[in-house]
């Protein structure tokens, strides 16, 4: 009976304004929360177990749904990206789908194809509105988006949160930011939505040539990076603002509030696990979806390394949060230079004149000693310093920020490589890959060792 009370009441929430729904939604207790999430978990399994992938692997593992009530019940089972690949969506499906959206990831150049519903995408923009809402997105507000609307998720869900916060939307595509900015100017948009990289360049030119007043900006698709969002919101004198999500989830996992510090998940329609952590609590998001009726997934394994948070957000917000972003399973490489994730060598890069977000590191083995080759593009405003003054300030931040690394270089465990490029030249896809391991040196076919990857 409490449940289903509970869930009459988060409808009514989560269908009236955005104003208020953010209010009664905070009197949801978290005792209350967790009881609706192990209802809707128990029917989402249900409904997963008829599907060919897990009625199949449920039988393989002597699994009954029907005994089952919390997640860590499942044990060592999970739901990956590899399994949808390998089996198709059509293994997934527990009803009828409306829409299709597809993610390259990064580890991959196989898409994976996910299928919602017109009902889902929907309820995903109303949770949608509530998150932007509270970021102080208005009904007067004027909103110009340059997310990529090739099969990506995110420009239809935020569509559809538009709609409900009555706001006016122009979709400009992910055209390049010089004409985006051109074009931008006669609608004066008081909110731009894009990717990290792609704002960056945007703003970068309207550096140059002439801002105008603008409420925040958001982005989704890639991590940020601290120093980049200062910069444009320096140049701006607006909010940056970052939403976590994927295209397995629909998009809305989390969003940042004004505080910048964290996600607030959407425990309404997830239920958010870390199996195994480290001793500072972070390992890798393991999402099972709760309201999902076309293509549930059940403790699905996102690749991205974080931890949960419970403790209150001074924003004052009622949902808890998901840390930012480490790094990604699949980017965590065990070589020569010891365990290396992105962040690393994202915080080595903090404060590097000339250098930009866009960079790539490869490993490999060779000659018997292991090679990290770090490329890292730059914006030419180094005030014509040499590749040497790059290289030579990455290496004294890597000494002095990064000691235990910087040992084994002087110990010859590895050999660190850092090549600056021009501009333009690593990215080839929406997402970059930040490591790449490779089985074989570069332009060369002599047998070497394979590195391990290691999940958190």
């Amino acid at each position: 009976m409490l449940t289903r009370l509970t869930e009459q009441f988060e409808k009514l929430a989560l269908r009236t304004n955005p104003k208020y729904a953010i209010g009664l939604l905070g009197r949801v207790p978290p005792s209350v929360m967790l009881k609706l999430q192990q209802a809707r978990f128990r029917r989402t399994l249900q409904l997963a177990a008829k599907t060919p992938f897990y009625r199949e692997e449920f039988a393989r593992r002597r699994i009954d749904p029907a005994r089952v009530r919390h997640p860590r019940e499942l044990g060592d089972f999970f739901t990956t990206g590899d399994d949808l690949r390998r089996c198709g969506p059509e293994a997934f499906l527990a009803g009828r789908a409306d829409t299709a959206f597809e993610t390259t990831g990064t580890t991959s150049s196989e898409t994976k194809r996910v299928f919602f519903s017109n009902r889902e995408l929907n309820e995903m923009g109303r949770a949608s509105a509530i998150g932007l809402y509270h970021l102080g997105l208005r009904r007067e507000d004027v909103v110009l988006s340059a997310f990529d609307v090739s099969f990506w998720v995110s420009p239809a869900v935020v569509r559809t949160a538009f709609q409900y916060l009555g706001c006016f939307h122009t979709e400009a595509g992910k055209i390049p930011p010089e004409e985006f900015y051109e074009r931008a100017r006669r609608y004066r948009p008081t909110v731009v939505f894009g990717e990290p990289s792609w704002i960056a360049r945007f703003s970068e030119i309207a550096k140059k040539k002439g801002t105008w007043e603008l409420k925040f900006l958001f982005a989704g698709g890639e991590n940020l990076n601290e120093e980049t969002r200062a910069a444009v919101e320096r140049i701006w004198g607006a909010k940056y603002f970052v939403n976590y999500g994927q295209t397995e989830s629909f998009g809305v996992i989390g969003v940042e509030c004004a505080a910048q510090n964290g996600y607030h998940r959407n425990d309404l329609n997830f239920f958010f696990e870390t199996p195994e952590t480290d001793d500072d609590g972070f390992g890798e998001l393991v999402y099972t979806t709760l309201t999902r009726e076309v293509m549930p997934f059940i403790r699905y394994r996102s690749t991205d390394v974080t931890k949960l948070v419970e403790t209150p957000c001074a924003c004052g917000l009622f949902a808890a949060r998901i840390a930012r972003i480490k790094g990604r399973v699949d980017e965590m490489v065990v070589c020569g230079m010891g365990n290396i994730s992105p962040w690393v060598f994202a915080e080595t890069l903090r404060g590097v004149p000339g250098a930009t977000d866009e960079w790539q590191v490869r490993v490999w083995h060779e000659n018997k000693t292991d090679v990290v080759e770090w490329r890292i593009e730059t914006d030419g405003s180094a005030n014509g310093r040499t590749a040497r003054f790059v290289e030579d300030f990455v290496r004294e931040n890597l000494r002095a920020r990064f000691p235990d690394f910087w040992k084994n270089l002087e110990m010859r465990l590895y050999e660190l490589r850092i090549v600056p490029v021009a501009p333009g030249t690593l990215r080839t896809a929406r997402k970059l890959k930040r490591i790449v391991a490779l089985e074989t040196p570069p332009e060369s076919r002599k047998p070497v060792k394979k590195l391990s990857v290691v999940r958190s």
